[in-house]
C-alpha cells in the first residue's frame, strides 16, 4: 500500500546543487510492521509488563467473592396423563418468566426483609442470576457474596422465599391448590473457593492489553520519529551515495581510533570502505580537499575524518588533516596532539604553514585548529583560507577538513564555498531528515558538491560476515605500539595475516590505477 501526502517537498540536493522535489510517498508492508517491532520492543516489553503489573495489583486488590447455587423444579398438578401432558407444557412455558422472577426486586426485597440485611432489594437482585436448564424445568439460582457463608445463607433464603412466592401467584381466587408448584431439589451450596478475582485469567488479559498498547504506543512513535534509520532511507531522501555505514560502539570515547588500534575490527573496515568508496564517486572530476561536516553536534564527525585520514594514509596517498571546527575542536585531541598552535596561527600570519603542520607518527600531516580565535567565521571565510587550501592542495593527495555543524553555524558553509566537495556525517536514530534536508539546502546555497553521506553510529551489524572475510575478532590477539604510533600485530593466525595482506597488495594497484588516471586528466 502507498500513501501520498501532501504537497512536494524538497528532498534532496544532487552535485549541481539542484534542489530535488519529490511528493512524500509512505509504503507500509508487513515487514515495516516487523521492522518497527524489532526496533521498538523494548517499548512493546514494557507495555507487557506493565500490564502485567497492573493485572497483579488489580487481582490481588479486589475484595474476593464466593457463589453459592440452588437448584429449583418447577411442575404442574395433575389428576391424569391428559393433565400431565397439558402440566408439563405448563411448567415449561413458566420456566422463563419465574427465571425473570428470581432476580426482580420484589423477591429480592422479601430475602432483605426475612434476614433483615442492611442492602437494598435493587443491591441484592444484581447479585442473583437465575438460568433455565434447557429442555428441562430445573432452575439453578446463583448468588454471589464475600463470604461463603453469607452466600449460602443468601441462596437458601432465596429458594425458600421463591417457592413461596409461586405459590402465591399461582393460587386459584377460589381458594384451591395451585396449579403450578416450585420445589428446592438442591439447597444451597457452600464454596471453598472463590469465583473472584482470577489472577490467571487477569495476569494473562492484563498482558495482552499491555502488549496492545505497546504495539499502538510503538506504531504512534515511529509515525512520529523521522530520524534516519538506515543507509536505504538517507540514499532514497538525499539522492546521494552513502558511502559506508559505521556501527556504534561503546569504546569509542576510549579508543577513537579504530582504524589504528584494531585495524581487523568491523568499524575499522567500514572506514576503510568509506575510503575506496570515495575514490569512484566522480572519478571525471577527482576531489583533493574534502570538507567533512555534519548537521548538528554529537554526531561524529570529528572521529570519523581522523579514521578516514588513517586509512587513506595506510593506503599510501599523502594526506594532510585541518582541524577547521574552531569552536569545539576535537580532531587534535582524539590524534593526541597539541592545538596551540595551528590554523589561527597561520591565517594572521604568525607561524609559517610549514612550522604549524604536525606529524602523526610517519602517516599524515595535521594541521591543528590554534588558538580558538573570536570571529571563526570571517577566519574561514577568508582569502587567506582559500590560499592556504590551495598551497595544500599541491603539497598532498588528499586533504581532509574538519568543519563545525552546520546549522547551529556558518563556518561549514563559508569552508564549503573553497573545497571541491563535502562529506556529510549522519547519526543513526538520531538526525532527522527536516535537518539533513536543511543540511543539504545549505551546501547548495553556497555551491559546494556534496559528494555523499556517512551513517554513523548505527546498530552493529551481524559479525557473520566479518568472520566470512576474516575481518571477525581474532582470540590472541596484542599489539606493540613504538613511540612512532606505529602498531605492529602479533599472535595472528598466520591464515588470517596472510588474506590481511593479500587485501592490501590486492587494493593498492586500483588505487594506483585511479591515481594516475586523476593526473593525466
Amino acid at each position: 500500500m502507498v500513501i501520498s501526502r501532501g504537497a512536494p517537498t524538497p528532498l534532496a540536493v544532487n552535485f549541481s546543487g539542484k534542489v530535488i522535489y519529490k511528493t512524500r510517498r509512505i509504503r507500509v508492508t508487513f515487514s515495516g510492521y516487523l521492522q518497527v517491532v524489532r526496533e521498538r520492543w523494548r517499548l512493546v516489553v514494557a507495555g507487557s509488563f506493565l500490564g502485567l503489573l497492573v493485572a497483579l495489583a488489580v487481582s490481588f486488590g479486589m475484595q474476593p467473592r464466593y457463589t453459592s447455587h440452588t437448584t429449583l423444579f418447577i411442575s404442574a398438578r395433575a389428576t391424569d396423563t391428559a393433565d400431565a401432558y397439558q402440566g408439563s407444557l405448563l411448567s415449561a412455558q413458566k420456566v422463563q418468566s419465574y427465571v425473570a422472577l428470581l432476580s426482580s426486586e420484589r423477591l429480592s426485597g422479601e430475602v432483605v426483609e426475612r434476614l433483615r440485611l442492611p442492602v437494598k432489594a435493587e443491591e441484592l437482585a444484581d447479585r442473583i442470576t437465575a438460568v433455565a436448564k434447557p429442555d428441562t424445568v430445573l432452575i439453578t439460582a446463583t448468588v454471589s457474596d464475600p463470604s461463603p457463608q453469607q452466600a449460602q445463607r443468601l441462596a437458601g433464603a432465596l429458594g425458600e422465599q421463591f417457592t413461596r412466592l409461586v405459590t402465591e401467584l399461582e393460587q386459584p381466587a377460589d381458594g384451591s391448590a395451585p396449579t403450578v408448584i416450585a420445589r428446592v431439589v438442591q439447597p444451597a451450596t457452600l464454596s471453598s473457593e472463590p469465583v473472584a478475582p482470577t489472577p490467571i485469567r487477569y495476569c494473562a488479559f492484563g498482558v495482552l492489553l499491555g502488549m496492545f498498547c505497546g504495539l499502538a504506543g510503538a506504531f504512534a512513535r515511529q509515525s512520529l520519529d523521522n530520524s534516519i534509520k538506515s543507509a536505504a532511507q538517507l540514499t532514497a531522501l538525499t539522492e546521494l551515495p552513502n558511502l559506508g555505514t559505521v556501527a556504534y560502539s561503546p569504546q569509542v570515547s576510549n579508543r577513537p581510533l579504530v582504524v589504528h588500534d584494531d585495524p581487523h575490527a568491523p568499524r575499522a573496515e567500514s572506514f576503510r570502505q568509506i575510503r575506496t568508496n570515495l575514490q569512484y564517486v566522480d572519478i571525471d572530476h577527482p576531489a583533493s580537499v574534502l570538507l567533512v561536516t555534519s548537521s548538528v553536534p554529537e554526531e561524529g564527525k570529528s572521529t570519523t575524518l581522523s579514521n578516514l585520514a588513517i586509512a587513506a594514509a595506510q593506503a599510501g596517498h599523502r594526506v594532510a588533516v585541518i582541524e577547521a571546527d574552531l569552536r569545539r575542536p576535537r580532531a587534535s585531541d582524539y590524534l593526541g596532539l597539541e592545538n596551540a598552535v595551528g590554523l589561527t596561527s597561520v591565517l594572521v600570519g604568525r607561524v609559517s604553514l610549514e612550522d604549524a603542520l604536525q606529524p602523526w607518527g610517519e602517516m599524515f600531516s595535521v594541521l591543528a585548529s590554534g588558538p580558538v580565535p573570536p570571529n571563526p567565521s570571517e577566519l574561514v571565510a577568508s582569502n587567506q583560507m582559500r590560499t592556504l587550501l590551495t598551497t595544500l592542495r599541491e603539497q598532498f593527495d588528499l586533504v581532509l577538513v574538519d568543519a563545525p555543524p552546520l546549522l547551529p553555524v556558518t563556518d561549514a558553509a563559508a569552508l564549503a564555498a573553497h573545497c571541491d566537495g563535502a562529506l556529510l556525517v549522519v547519526r543513526h536514530g538520531k538526525t532527522t531528515t527536516d535537518l539533513v534536508r536543511s543540511s543539504l539546502e545549505m551546501l547548495a546555497g553556497v555551491g559546494a558538491r556534496v559528494f555523499g553521506t556517512i551513517l554513523n553510529m548505527a546498530p552493529a551489524p551481524s559479525t557473520s560476515s566479518y568472520h566470512y572475510y576474516g575481518h571477525g575478532p581474532v582470540a590472541e590477539r596484542s599489539a606493540d605500539v613504538d613511540a612512532m604510533g606505529s602498531t605492529q600485530p602479533v599472535h595472528y593466525s598466520s591464515q588470517l595475516a596472510a588474506r590481511t595482506t593479500a587485501s592490501h597488495d590486492a587494493e593498492q594497484p586500483v588505487m594506483d590505477l585511479i591515481s594516475e588516471h586523476s593526473a593525466h586528466r
